[in-house]
């Protein structure tokens, strides 16, 4: 490895022998440095690996401001996270992660408390993530001596879920309230609660993630389905109800998002309400 930039004392960009631009942090690394430099590969503790540039210039500016022992935790954090989803995480969730957690961690020592206007919602609509959060949440506890509560851990999932989805960070906010007020207007319109333990309702729940973030990134469903108008009329026929509930849906979010749903949208909705309220209570 030889060196290409001095971050500071405790940390360098470098050029590894594949020829790609890498971070790597030690404790003293940098110190006496000088581009040109070959590394000394027994002082590295952590090696990041990033390939977007803007990304790469915010990683470099964070390293100079925060603390290395911030960093290394979050990047621990991150490579835990990434072992529990088979999918890619966006490599930009350990930058933004990085920073909000020092912040937080500023926050908290300056006494300064936030709430967490979505944490019934993620908890609702995200539960996997949020366990993920929590996590975090007790890794910061043990590790760095910073007590925080289920509030920051909703903060954190929202960068995991922003990372999950590969999207804007104010889209993880409208997605997640659009989940939740869609399960909210299918329980009104039932008169029912449903069987948050049920697979049926899993499988609803999933499909209402995947519509949320169709819509918030213009990403609709082909309408292939509602090209065949004989399966419109069956479905029509046999998921009446259900169909209705799926307008009311759809009426939901064109007023509060002014978004629309095409009819193939409608219509899988409708099959996906069958099916989660199939359970006894709904007979």
């Amino acid at each position: 490895m030889k060196v290409i930039k001095v971050i500071n004392n405790n940390n360098l960009c470098v050029l590894d022998d594949s020829g790609r631009e890498q971070i790597v942090s030690g404790k003293g690394i940098g110190f006496g440095k000088k581009y040109g430099d070959a590394v000394d590969v027994s002082q590295i503790q952590k090696t990041y690996l990033i390939t977007d540039s803007e990304l790469q210039k915010k990683m470099i500016s964070m390293l100079r401001e925060i603390p290395s022992e911030y960093m290394i935790f979050t990047n621990d954090m991150v490579e835990y996270i990434k072992k529990v989803y088979s999918s890619k995480l966006n490599e930009s969730l350990l930058v933004t992660l990085s920073d909000h957690i020092a912040f937080a961690i500023e926050r908290k020592k300056s006494g300064i408390e936030f709430t967490n206007p979505l944490l019934d919602s993620i908890r609702e609509a995200y539960p996997q993530e949020l366990s993920l959060g929590e996590y975090c949440v007790g890794q910061m506890r043990e590790r760095l001596g910073i007590e925080m509560g289920i509030e920051e851990a909703g903060f954190i999932t929202m960068h995991i879920i922003n990372a999950r989805l590969d999207t804007k960070m104010s889209d993880v906010y409208d997605i997640t309230k659009t989940i939740n007020g869609c399960v909210e207007i299918a329980e009104y319109y039932y008169q029912k609660k449903f069987d948050r333990g049920s697979v049926s309702y899993e499988r609803f729940l999933t499909h209402l993630k995947y519509l949320a973030q169709r819509l918030f990134q213009n990403k609709p469903l082909p309408e292939s389905l509602s090209s065949d108008a004989v399966f419109v009329a069956m479905i029509r026929k046999t998921c009446g109800r259900h169909y209705k509930c799926a307008l009311c849906i759809q009426e939901y979010i064109l007023k509060t998002y002014k978004k629309q749903l095409n009819e193939d949208e409608l219509i899988t909705l409708s099959i996906h309400l069958k099916k989660v309220t199939s359970e006894v209570d709904f007979q």
